[in-house]
């Protein structure tokens, strides 16, 4: 996965628990090619959380 600056610590956290980006966009009910396009802008407050909130969910599944 390419690392830009941009949202960075979504991808960071995301990489580090194994959570693909697709199944974040899946997990939020959206398209994969519209999660890419929120990706390559800055979040807005509420979607940084929404993604940050993701990626715990579907870590602690992971886990299970």
């Amino acid at each position: 996965m390419r690392m830009t600056k941009t949202n960075y610590d979504v991808k960071k956290k995301a990489l580090e628990n194994g959570v693909r980006l697709f199944e974040i966009a899946q997990y939020c009910n959206i398209s994969e090619s519209c999660f890419n396009a929120h990706m390559r802008k800055p979040l807005s407050t509420d979607e940084h959380q929404q993604f940050l909130n993701a990626i715990d969910v579907i870590t602690s599944r992971k886990d299970k």
